[in-house]
């Protein structure tokens, strides 16, 4: 009896030990925020006070030399399976809705990983990796449940785009009969109701069970609304501006009201957390229509030079940092330096979740894990990494309509050092808002701008030298080009691009994929919806 008693004592100690381990898993909360520009948030040195980001960065680890994608389906996809887009054919532009395609059924999704780690996994806001088909949404892509937008950009109050855009959809594969349309949450603004959604969520988990929360955030990309109590104080700033201001400070606060509410749920303490934006804010406009992709929100990203759309540091260097108890102490209130991109992110979290990425990915994987120098203060085992190719119609240096194709956009970085390859893309210029601001308060460019095409179809503007080589750490505004004086050190850059230009590479989907105004469709209530699989 006594023998039994030990053997049962164990026992519990075994299952008191595992139910442990399991419950120390940490809670992960990735935000993404839409189209934000580097001189966006208080801490990077705006006047927009962004009081609750500025604490949780200053508390983390702010990532000074990590890396997008120019826009928007690009980073979210290399988010979402560590691999740079041009490995399946999302490297030009962003997913339209009248082209029947997404992000290829044969990646694992960051949700898929975690969830073998035992996780709950929740996605809110903006999605863009297809929904022409039901099979390309997040309940089928590895998230339990989804709040939000299945396309690109939709008003803030309405949720239109090419139809009400607003879905909720709860449990495996919700597609057709499950999923359904917030129609009577319209008229109400995005930025807090992402924030109730996600505060549902945690309010109703288990907190022994680790949660994984995706948040997505409409805000702050266009069209250019916030309610008024956001925008009154910064009545001071240009009409654009001011708005603009008021979006960001809707974000600032639903991130505080998330943080505060896993605070509430006793599960801060053990809680993992990344922000980072999609790309870098869009920055000025000709003739109402902006430079590069997207539209111009009065975003800046100055000192950066260039906005979203480009491969400049504008374009592309994101603004981001890591937070959590996990964090080695000494850390705490530091900038890396370490070079990282969006790749990272999933086999990082994955590995903070206590799994391994590269053993359970389907594809060879372009990320690394980051936790050892996330957490630990370790060095990079990165060495380079792409920014982007674009070998044929390339989105952020277009074509100028008359037989010029564009010029093929090649940008990489090595270490401290940059190269571009076709001029960089559009815009190319310095944008901030200590110039006079005509035409609506956009910011005003310092310098000339990118040529899209060769000549002899070039635009009048000052041309942009085709090789361009930065030391992005000592020059971050990419105003000291190396190329012409150090041909060592451009030959050395050209190596990665030629090595990365002949590993995998998928032609752009939408060069190839036709326009089909079939799928999605809009239902009788005039819901955007998927088609069957």
């Amino acid at each position: 009896q006594k023998w039994m008693s030990k053997v049962a004592a164990m026992l519990a100690a075994i299952v008191g030990g595992v139910a442990a381990a399991a419950a120390a898993k940490p809670h992960i909360w990735v935000i993404v925020a839409d189209d934000l520009g580097y001189g966006d948030l208080g801490y990077t040195g705006s006047s927009i006070k962004t009081p609750v980001i500025d604490a949780l960065a200053h508390e983390g680890v702010i990532l000074g030399h990590y890396y997008v994608m120019h826009c928007c389906t690009p980073t979210r996809s290399a988010l979402h399976t560590a691999r740079y887009p041009i490995r399946f054919g999302l490297q030009n532009g962003v997913i339209p809705n009248n082209k029947e395609y997404g992000l290829n059924l044969t990646e694992r999704l960051l949700p898929q990983y975690l969830k073998d780690q035992g996780y709950a996994t929740h996605a809110v806001g903006k999605w863009h990796l297809g929904l022409y088909n039901w099979k390309y949404t997040p309940t089928y892509r590895g998230y339990d449940s989804f709040m939000g937008y299945y396309g690109g950009s939709e008003d803030y109050y309405t949720h239109i785009n090419s139809g009400i855009d607003f879905h909720l959809d709860v449990g495996t594969d919700c597609g057709a009969g499950c999923s359904k349309s917030l129609l009577a949450l319209r008229g109400n603004y995005s930025a807090p109701l992402y924030a109730d959604r996600v505060l549902e969520i945690i309010n109703e988990h288990d907190a022994s069970t680790p949660l994984f929360v995706y948040q997505a955030m409409q805000s702050v990309h266009c069209p250019i609304e916030a309610p008024q109590s956001y925008v009154d104080p910064y009545m001071h700033l240009a009409p654009q501006r001011r708005v603009f201001a008021g979006m960001v400070a809707a974000l600032d606060e639903a991130v505080g009201r998330v943080h505060q509410a896993f605070i509430d749920k006793g599960m801060g303490d053990n809680l993992f957390i990344w922000f980072t934006t999609d790309n870098g804010g869009p920055v000025g406009s000709q003739n109402g229509k902006p430079f590069g992709i997207g539209c111009a929100t009065g975003s800046q990203n100055f000192p950066l030079r260039g906005g979203k759309g480009a491969y400049f540091q504008g374009g592309v260097r994101g603004t981001s940092w890591v937070h959590g108890s996990m964090l080695a102490p000494s850390l705490r209130g530091t900038v890396s330096y370490e070079l990282m991109h969006v790749v990272d992110l999933l086999p990082t979290v994955v590995d903070v979740a206590g799994g391994d990425a590269g053993s359970e990915a389907p594809h060879a994987l372009d990320g690394m894990s980051m936790a050892n120098v996330l957490l630990h203060g370790g060095s990079s085992q990165r060495k380079d990494l792409l920014i982007n190719i674009e070998r044929s119609h390339p989105t952020t240096a277009p074509g100028d309509g008359n037989g010029c194709d564009g010029v093929p956009q090649y940008a990489v970085i090595k270490g401290r050092h940059k190269l571009l390859i076709g001029g960089g893309g559009l815009p190319n210029t310095w944008y901030h808002d200590d110039y006079p601001a005509p035409n609506g308060g956009l910011p005003v460019p310092d310098g000339g701008c990118v040529v899209a095409c060769k000549p002899p179809n070039a635009s009048a503007c000052p041309a942009a030298p085709y090789i361009q080589v930065y030391d992005v750490l000592a020059d971050e505004s990419e105003r000291n080009n190396l190329a012409e004086s150090n041909a060592t050190l451009v030959a050395e850059l050209m190596e990665v691009v030629r090595r990365y230009n002949a590993s995998a590479y998928v032609t752009a989907l939408n060069l190839v994929t036709p326009v089909e105004n079939k799928c999605p469709y809009n239902d009788a209530t005039g819901s955007v919806t998927p088609c069957d699989p």
